[in-house]
């Protein structure tokens, strides 16, 4: 099995960006982890716009046409299945393992997980009910359990972030466990209505950071996960180190900062500008992905 991490080349390309894809691709070599780009991204946000990958590997198409980019903005939407179609998956989306929805979903608000009673779910906030306003809200839940074959469990979407993303919240740590943002320091309230939401089938974590929280101390939560290490958004602020350290003993893993002010500042972070694909199900299921690496005599 492999994993390769999909990233947008505007990291790479625009100048901005590239002290902060100069530290990923380090970390990624460093690693022997494998990474490409979506081609035709229109922003750096590749975990919005790319299919969800449920938890049998197969895939879930979605329409990504956020609220927050109409108008002006609406040239920084990528079409969900034409980004699939651009990194190989051609053949994947005429076949079985990809399903197929109109309803209009974002990436970044797709937390795939399983409760302490082996039952897989989806969390995800309230939000995803506000962007289908032809659906009842029944409906749009039957449509998200059937299409992800799991549970969705809802969490309050916290209306002072936009696009409503559950990545910048809760994060799971595997079977009946997860990782909550640190609420206890920046919005108890909403802290305590995520753990009820969710406390009866997970034993929930909490990053805190005390008199070390600062405005950009959400961003650390927002990481990517790898075979062997953690690369976790720093803003050079003084909660970095903690949420380091916290991360590293709840994972046990090496955590890698990456330095991203200039990201964070644009409202998102590690998990926010990556897509990570496990190519088993191509295996499994005999189907061609057009990834060099994903050949056959590869896997």
């Amino acid at each position: 099995m492999k994993t390769i991490h999909y990233f947008s080349p505007w990291l790479k390309s625009l100048k901005k960006y590239q002290p902060v894809w100069a530290q990923i691709e380090s970390a990624l070599t460093a690693e022997n982890e494998i990474y490409d780009f979506v081609p035709n991204a229109a922003d750096i946000w590749v975990r919005d716009f790319m299919p969800f990958q449920r938890h049998d590997g197969e895939f879930v198409v979605y329409r990504y046409n956020p609220d927050y980019l109409q108008g002006k903005d609406s040239r920084y939407i990528t079409n969900c299945r034409d980004a699939f179609l651009a990194i190989g998956g051609s053949d994947a989306l005429s076949s079985s393992i990809c399903n197929h929805t109109n309803l209009i979903i974002d990436g970044g608000n797709m937390i795939r997980c399983t409760d302490k009673d082996g039952v897989d779910c989806v969390i995800m906030t309230t939000k995803v009910l506000y962007e289908n306003p032809g659906l009842s809200h029944h409906e749009i839940l039957l449509e998200l359990d059937d299409i992800f074959n799991a549970e969705v469990i809802l969490i309050p979407w916290d209306t002072e972030e936009e696009t409503g993303h559950a990545d910048g919240m809760v994060r799971s740590l595997g079977k009946g466990r997860l990782l909550m943002n640190c609420y206890v320091d920046m919005k108890p309230d909403l802290g305590n209505a995520i753990k009820k939401a969710l406390g009866n089938r997970f034993e929930i974590q909490e990053l805190k950071y005390g008199d070390k929280y600062r405005e950009k101390s959400w961003c650390h939560l927002n990481f990517l996960e790898l075979r062997t290490a953690i690369l976790v958004p720093t803003a050079s602020i003084a909660s970095d180190k903690v949420a380091l350290k916290q991360i590293e003993n709840i994972l046990g893993k090496k955590c890698i900062p990456i330095s991203m002010s200039k990201i964070i500042s644009e409202g998102g972070a590690m998990h926010c500008i990556s897509w990570s694909l496990n190519t088993r199900i191509f295996r499994e299921e005999g189907i061609n992905f057009g990834h060099p690496l994903c050949a056959p005599q590869c896997q």
